[in-house]
């Protein structure tokens, strides 16, 4: 009984079949450098920032919030409305003064500026900027 054996030149590779195994070593370098990363980055996505949240109060408020709107339309005339009362007419150059002496009695309130769909955006910008020299500090927007 004879066997046949085929030695090999060593630079011909056309006659062994692909290997289909996987390669073990860079799947395992790869996960080893994941690791090192995720142990270095957790302590730094461990820092947390100090949030003051409110506190729940148990009991009820039973008056409602009070609301401020300040508006113009788009023939330069503005308005003052406070609460539900009616909208005053104000001069320009009276706004100022008026929003400094509410502001005094109550600088927590929430100032709604509202302005003409048509109007100049530099002047809503003015008027915000009015209402927040003027010592309010919640500015907001009609929808």
């Amino acid at each position: 009984m004879a066997m046949s054996v085929k030695a090999s030149s060593g630079g011909d590779e056309g006659d062994m079949p692909p290997v289909a195994e996987i390669n073990v070593t860079p799947l395992v370098d790869v996960m080893l450098v994941l690791l090192i990363i995720f142990m270095v980055t957790m302590p730094v996505m461990m820092a947390q920032l100090p949030i003051t949240l409110p506190k729940a109060s148990l009991v009820p408020s039973n008056e409602p919030p009070k609301k401020l709107y300040v508006e113009f339309d788009k023939l330069n005339n503005y308005f003052l409305q406070v609460n539900d009362g009616p909208k005053e007419p104000i001069a320009y150059v009276e706004l100022p003064a008026r929003l400094r002496s509410l502001a005094e009695a109550n600088p927590d309130e929430l100032v709604t500026v509202c302005a003409d769909p048509d109007s100049v955006y530099d002047r809503v910008v003015d008027l915000m900027a009015m209402v927040g020299s003027a010592g309010f500090y919640k500015v907001s927007l009609c929808p």
